[in-house]
């Protein structure tokens, strides 16, 4: 599809009444979002065609604010659950987002410098009848004051349409000192969220108004709006565009640069800390450098990109992924797993679980006959890992950023099902919810592959239990392992030896965790892993560091993306 170049009119000396009904509104050229090629995410009939979700927005503008109408197709509307709208997530509704650029520079999702003067606001039927404002680069929102700004979304259930209709002050929109002026050219994005699961947490379905305009979708490729001065400007015909100004090389770095990353954490490979040295000098100071640099880009990612880039591969949305992947540390992960999965595919000795990190959260255990993960998190892991895979162990499995849904899916439904281990049911494609198989925590579960598994905790009540879920594995004639959740407690680990213990830094109890379980080796979980949940800030470098020292004299372990670690039973 063409690069689309609109044209807002002004608003004249009509009257315009922000409530829902555009009856009022004077006839104005149409920003299309009906084409298929605009879709994002059509996987399992999530799409059932235009009725399903499609869209026929409109702008136009006056001196002191920008109006925004869409009329949306959609034959189920989920509006925003009464006081829910938490500033800190990501609300759960059908909505429409419209970010805008002044500088016209803005080349991709996460730390991309020509991202410091958007701004983007969330429209949604919602009680208050108000305009949210995001900050995702900075990972911040507010509502816009009111009477100023204000929205008011109504569907029509008998009609399946729902109508947008807004007005955003141009002081919310352009930097300062900056004022609207006829022939004045913006960057836009519009995109439409669909939700068609009431126990879906992300949308099915999304459409964008340049989503078609490339095989993939590019996160940082935006329309450009022009403001003309009345109809007769137009003669007949849409004015020339000024192109869009020069940006210094690739906004995240070229890829070069995250290849030498790669280069030099393989150079520095992986050290047990055993208290004879500070942990930053395992493995040498140089590796320290590399994680040093490599922590500091994962901080810097911002929470929201992480948690939507997450949403886009949990529903198969594979032309986003591949367009925010193409770049910067997304680019980093998918050239790690690639080169993960080829390394996962050598032979592991008799004895002996190669534990490998994956890069965006959660492990691959190779054993001699095949394999499990924990927690796989990441795009593409049904392709990639699924020969080590004969089941998977989930920890937490209501955080999405903790689980890959599509391998879930593909374990589930499969000619030959394999094994999902999970206390909790959640929200998968296709599959549901009272059909999926639980296990009972402080139950052994099954022994697949001749490895033995045991759910630990307790029912805290009648059918209730707690978030998270440990377990222990116990590979015959090979390491016994234990995965510490944050729930899990001292109690519910047993007497029996431990190998290798994989922990999670968020458990209140690691000393007395320790102290119970005497493993042989800690591996820190949560490393190198960008912010995902509010109000809990991400285990940094220094905060696994701090714990290495605390676990002394007990050695440990910590894995950068795509490394790995030979573990064998102790005698």
């Amino acid at each position: 599809m063409l690069v689309p170049q609109i044209v807002a009119m002004p608003r004249g000396d009509r009257g315009v009444v922000i409530d829902g009904a555009l009856t009022d509104w004077p006839e104005l050229p149409a920003i299309r979002l009906d084409d298929r090629r605009q879709l994002s995410g059509t996987a399992f009939k999530a799409w059932n065609g235009p009725r399903d979700a499609s869209a026929i927005t409109f702008v136009m503008w006056d001196e002191e604010h920008l109006y925004f109408a869409a009329a949306v197709r959609d034959e189920w509307h989920r509006p925003l659950d009464a006081g829910s709208l938490q500033l800190s997530e990501i609300p759960l509704a059908d909505s429409i987002v419209l970010t805008f650029d002044p500088d016209r520079n803005t080349r991709s999702l996460g730390p991309d410098k020509g991202r410091r003067e958007d701004r983007e606001f969330w429209l949604a039927e919602e009680a208050g009848r108000e305009v949210v404002q995001w900050d995702r680069l900075r990972g911040t929102a507010r509502v816009l004051d009111a009477p100023a700004a204000r929205s008011v979304v109504l569907h029509d259930k008998e009609q399946g349409l729902t109508t947008y209709e807004a007005r955003i002050p141009w002081s919310e929109i352009l930097p300062t000192g900056r004022k609207p002026r006829a022939r004045l050219v913006l960057d836009l994005q519009i995109v439409v969220n669909d939700f068609d699961e009431p126990t879906d947490t992300v949308p099915q379905t999304r459409i964008g108004l340049t989503f078609g305009c490339s095989p993939v979708v590019d996160p940082g490729f935006f329309a450009s709006v022009m403001l003309v001065s009345d109809r007769q400007a137009l003669q007949g015909r849409v004015p020339a565009f000024p192109p869009k100004p020069p940006t210094e090389g690739p906004p995240l770095g070229p890829a070069e640069q995250w290849h030498d990353l790669t280069a030099r954490l393989l150079a520095q490979g992986p050290a047990i800390h055993d208290g004879t040295k500070a942990p930053e000098q395992a493995g040498g100071l140089k590796r320290f450098g590399v994680l040093e640099e490599l922590d500091a880009h994962v901080g810097r990612y911002p929470r929201v990109d992480f948690l939507e880039y997450t949403h886009r591969i949990q529903r198969r949305m594979a032309r986003e992924v591949a367009g925010i992947r193409a770049r910067g540390l997304p680019f980093w992960w998918e050239t790690r797993l690639r080169a993960l999965s080829k390394a996962a595919e050598d032979p592991v000795p008799e004895g002996t679980a190669r534990l490998f990190r994956l890069p965006m959260g959660g492990w691959l255990v190779a054993t001699p006959q095949g394999g499990f993960a924990i927690d796989a998190a990441g795009p593409d892991l049904a392709n990639w890992i699924w020969g080590r895979t004969a089941f998977c162990l989930l920890t937490q499995p209501l955080d999405i950023t903790r689980r890959n849904d599509q391998l879930l899916v593909r374990m589930l439904t499969g000619k030959v099902k394999r094994p999902v281990l999970s206390h909790v049911a959640f929200h998968l494609p296709v599959i549901k919810m009272r059909d999926m198989p639980l296990v009972q925590p402080g139950k052994e579960v099954a022994t697949i592959d001749d490895m033995r598994i045991i759910a630990l905790g307790e029912k805290i009540a009648e059918d209730s239990v707690i978030a998270s879920c440990g377990y222990r594995i116990e590979i015959k004639n090979g390491p016994r392992m234990l995965v510490v959740a944050p729930g899990t407690r001292p109690t519910e680990i047993g007497d029996e030896p431990v190998d290798v213990l994989i922990l999670s830094p968020r458990n209140p109890q690691v000393p007395a965790i320790i102290a119970q379980a005497k493993p042989g080796l800690v591996v820190l979980d949560d490393a190198f892993l960008c912010e995902s949940l509010p109000g809990f800030a991400r285990a940094n470098l220094n905060t696994m560091h701090k714990i290495q020292k605390a676990l002394q004299p007990v050695p440990s372990l910590l894995l950068a993306p795509g490394e790995s670690w030979d573990i064998q039973r102790r005698q």
